[in-house]
């Protein structure tokens, strides 16, 4: 059998030269997963699984053809999450391979799977060395590829002088590679940068533009951390500018120029006429956008400066010519340098041509990247003769296309633009506030409650609540800032919010502001004929619902007592007294209303009463009695006393906190124990999960959790006794309330509901250039003439503050905690050259290799000399314990003269080994290990 296998892999091995393979190929394993993937997860699992077995045996073997397929099969099934690191060695023996085709696979798996190991980096520095000194180039290109992305603080130190030597290759391919490994070889030793950085600078007069190029990359990059290092060279690079005719070569200068300009702002002067030059001369879109970018990030303008209005201009009239393609790309990219320049000067949103027009096309753009990023800028476009038309252009893009939908982030960014653009300068730019109203009333339409007939997906529960609570909080703002409006918010938007059904399933947050302007400014509701309306048939219901109540706490098997039964019917009269009020009004449907109803309660009350009204006329006939102080004054007083005004939201912070105050101190401590909360009541033998309404503390326990005690009844009477006079402590009567119910019936739904849902839905349009006024015109099709808006006066009441600090401060303190840093895993990690001084001598403390990284040969040399050394002392006395021992015993036995001998004999064995180490330290520490038995030789540790 053995025999066979041993010919069977000896014809394979002569099969291969000729294409022919039993093995899978990585063709072989991606139709598989293609195929599996369409039939089920667990078939693609199993296939999956079954691959990876095959490769396991596969990297047995000792073909190196056949361990190089499955390290790239490996490599490709690494990208789907499956782990390869427990094939690094089978990698690294791939690597070694003298083929380019293994070694190049070698690579590419070790690039992904070499994760810092220790043990197999220092195999993998011989390999790399190997491979830099070989004659061939391109393998060479290979091995500085692998180092750029496995390096490592202790791999750079190791690699350091040979990737250096490279830099002088004689071929351009080489030495690109080459300055482009040494970046990340500074970026783990930056010691290396400080050693060779003349050498760099001197990299700039290659002879080959991709050299140059991938230096200037380097200097671009390392000047971003620290570009005071580069400010000497500026004379050179600013050369290289003049000379070349490479774009890409340019770029890279501008990109360093932005980086060292805002370092020292007096090159400005030198430069900025030569990028405007370039500017203007090329035809490359890429080299326009990089100068604009130069000039502006490079903080080269100067909004005081009228030379810098002019450039800043001629930046705009070259942004201008991006947009006049359809390229998305170019679209995009000019977005961001317009941006860019109206971000400094944003008077020239309105004061060069074509600009405030291309900002209103790209909030219409379908890209929503286009439209996202003229979000940003669109706030500057307003005015008071232009917000109405920016508003409803913004509100025009919440409405859904035939064939797509509004992406909810989309949806909550332009509500929160168009409240932005609203609350400049304490709505300032706010024509009419009715109209205002209408378009926040539009965004709750639109965002929260489209209608069904519409190509809107249903809006999730967490962009509901955020959108919900910033419309509620600006109505709230509105309500309390703007006292002329308030009868209107009432009116016009929270009457039929209420009624609306709809709101509470979608977005009960928008409620809770809408109940508070309800209660605050209640006064200012009108009770119109559509309120008495609806009015009557609340009443209606509510004395429903009270005899429904009756009916279920105080009948028993339906009949009442007296008294109950008499309160029924003088609430039944009651009503109908009311509603008496209302069947001669001069609304048809409030008059329909209360005559409907009227007839059939006058039916109820009659059958209640049998025609006696005695029990009504003695109950209406008692004493008149007037309402205590308390409620009719003392009550009103504490919502009416003092004008709400409006506060600063950061004028909270500025109020001190009193020297004297003391939070630490309990102001009444009662030292309570457990047992004091443990009821005894041996009759309650359930654990309650719905408590009533008036639950009693004491008489309905908790639980049974210990046996009754009379310590415990005694300690729980104290307790009683104890809390009975205390002001703060509830307690309740011991009435009995086991007939009332834990749940009520709820209140029968409006019937009018429907036509409610539409009239919220449809008095707010959003077609309106003008705000809304009473009288409705029709629209004409002609062409629109602009006309500016009337300008309602109001009063805006200002923020209220406390007396010095600065808001502004405050506010950015704010946002600054609330924004926390990202780490982008994307972003290559240059946080060793922090603070890098380039004239600083490397010390052993400032070098990379102290970071405290798990993953490097951080071991205290110094902590394992004395662990070794008390080891060593520690043994030596326990021999010598022995010894002593083992003397005792011999005493007895052995002569005197003996007894010397030995110790003469021990004395030159010492001698001897003294003379082998030499003269003692007072820091080195010898032991000596005397053997048990006189046939073995003694031992010396010696630990330095």
């Amino acid at each position: 059998m053995a025999s066979f296998q041993l010919q069977n892999s000896e014809v394979l091995a002569r099969l291969k030269p000729f294409g022919i393979s039993f093995e899978k190929s990585l063709n072989d394993l991606i139709k598989g997963i293609r195929s599996h993937s369409k039939e089920s997860a667990e078939s693609l699992s199993e296939f999956l699984d079954l691959a990876i077995q095959e490769c396991k045996t596969e990297l047995t073997t000792t073909d190196l053809e056949t361990k190089a397929m499955a390290v790239l099969k490996l490599a490709y099934l690494e990208m789907y999450g499956f782990d390869m690191s427990w094939c690094n060695f089978q990698i690294l023996e791939v690597m070694s391979s003298s083929r380019f085709q293994q070694k190049r696979i070698g690579y590419l798996a070790a690039i992904q799977s070499f994760k810092n190991e220790q043990d197999l980096l220092i195999l993998a520095t011989n390999q790399f060395k190997k491979d830099l000194n070989s004659h061939n180039h391109v393998e060479i290109g290979l091995a500085l590829s692998g180092i750029a992305t496995i390096v490592t603080p202790n791999l750079s130190k190791d690699i350091n002088d040979d990737v250096l030597m490279k830099l002088s290759h004689s071929k351009p391919y080489i030495r690109k590679k080459a300055i482009l490994a040494m970046y990340k070889i500074f970026l783990q030793f930056p010691d290396s940068l400080r050693l060779n950085f003349n050498r760099i600078i001197a990299m700039l007069d290659d002879s080959d533009v991709s050299v140059v190029s991938a230096t200037l990359n380097v200097i671009c990059e390392l000047s971003k951390k620290n570009p005071n290092i580069f400010i000497n060279y500026l004379p050179k690079f600013f050369s290289i500018l003049e000379e070349t005719k490479n774009n890409w070569l340019i770029i890279r200068i501008l990109k360093l120029f932005q980086s060292l300009s805002k370092v020292e702002p007096r090159m400005k002067k030198k430069i900025l006429p030569t990028i405007i030059d370039l500017m203007l001369r090329t035809q490359a879109s890429s080299l326009i956008y990089e100068c604009i970018n130069c000039i502006v990030n490079g903080q080269m303008l100067n909004i005081d400066s009228s030379k810098d209005k002019e450039t800043a201009k001629l930046c705009i009239k070259q942004i201008m010519e991006f947009f006049k393609t359809k390229d998305s790309n170019l679209k995009f990219v000019g977005l961001i340098a317009l941006i860019n320049v109206l971000k400094i000067f944003p008077v020239f949103i309105h004061k060069v041509d074509g600009v405030s027009e291309v900002i209103m096309d790209c909030i219409t753009d379908p890209d929503l990247i286009i439209k996202r990023k003229a979000l940003e800028i669109c706030h500057f476009l307003v005015k008071e003769d232009n917000i109405v038309e920016v508003v409803k252009t913004l509100l025009v893009q919440l409405i859904p296309s035939e064939n797509s939908t509004v992406p909810e982030s989309l949806k909550q960014e332009i509500m929160q633009k168009i409240i932005f653009i609203a609350t400049q300068d304490n709505y300032s730019n706010i024509p009419n506030f009715k109209w205002y109203i209408a378009v926040l009333k539009d965004i709750i339409n639109l965002t929260l409650l489209p209608l069904p007939s519409t190509n809107t997906t249903a809006i999730s529960q967490v962009t509901a609540s955020i959108i919900a609570a910033e419309v509620g909080k600006e109505f709230k703002n509105l309500a309390t800032k703007v006292p002329s409006i308030r009868s209107d918010i009432l009116n016009r938007v929270i009457v039929d919010a209420v009624k609306n059904p709809r709101i509470l399933d979608v977005c009960p947050t928008l409620l809770k502001d809408f109940y508070w302007i309800l209660g605050e400014y209640i006064d200012e509701l009108k009770t119109d004929d559509e309120i008495i309306t609806v009015l009557i048939q609340a009443l209606v219901k509510l004395f429903s619902s009270i005899v429904s109540d009756y009916n279920d706490y105080y009948s028993k098997n339906g009949t009442f007592s007296e008294d109950k039964y008499n309160q029924v019917a003088y609430y039944l009269y009651k009503l109908i007294q009311f509603l008496n009020n209302w069947e001669n009004h001069i609304h048809f449907e409030v008059q329909e209303r209360a005559l409907s109803w009227l007839e059939f309660l006058k039916l109820s009350l009659e059958a209640m009463i049998d025609g006696d009204n005695a029990v009504i006329l003695k109950l209406e006939t008692e004493e008149d009695k007037s309402l205590p102080m308390l409620l009719t004054h003392i009550l009103p007083s504490f919502f009416k006393s003092y004008q709400l005004n409006p506060v600063s939201k950061n004028s909270q912070r500025k109020i001190g906190i009193p020297e004297d105050l003391d939070l630490d101190t309990p102001i009444n401590p009662i030292d309570y124990q457990l047992e004091d909360f443990i009821s005894t009541d041996v009759h309650s033998e359930e654990y309650n999960l719905y408590l009533e309404d008036d639950l009693d503390e004491v008489t309905i326990p908790l639980g049974n959790l210990s046996n009754s005690s009379e310590d415990s009844v005694r300690k729980r009477q104290e307790r009683l006794e104890r809390l009975k006079d205390d002001p703060y402590y509830l307690t309740s009567s011991n009435g009995d309330r086991s007939n009332k119910s834990r749940a009520k019936k709820p209140l029968l739904m409006d019937e009018s509901k429907d036509s409610s849902i539409e009239n919220f839905s449809e008095r707010a349009t959003i077609n309106s250039n003008v705000p809304p006024s009473p009288p409705k015109k029709k629209k004409s099709t002609k062409t629109k003439t602009k006309t500016k808006s009337k300008r309602d006066k109001v009063i805006i009441l200002a923020e209220e503050t406390i007396e010095g600090g600065d808001d502004d401060n405050d506010e950015d303190m704010t946002v600054s905690k609330s924004k926390k840093s990202k780490r982008n895993i994307l972003k290559i990690d240059s946080s060793n050259l922090d603070n890098f001084d380039l004239n600083s001598v490397a010390t052993p403390d400032d070098s990379s290799l102290s970071n405290n990284k798990g993953y490097e040969y951080d071991i205290d040399l110094e902590e394992l000399r004395k662990q070794l050394a008390e080891s060593a002392i520690k043994k030596t006395e326990k021999e010598e314990k022995k010894k002593k021992k083992k003397k005792e015993k011999e005493k007895e036995k052995k002569t005197v003269p003996t007894k010397t001998s030995s110790c003469n004999h021990t004395d030159l064995k010492l001698e001897h080994d003294s003379d082998l180490i030499g003269p003692s330290n007072d820091n080195s520490i010898v032991t000596v290990v005397k053997s048990k038995k006189s046939k073995k030789k003694s031992k010396a540790a010696i630990i330095e």
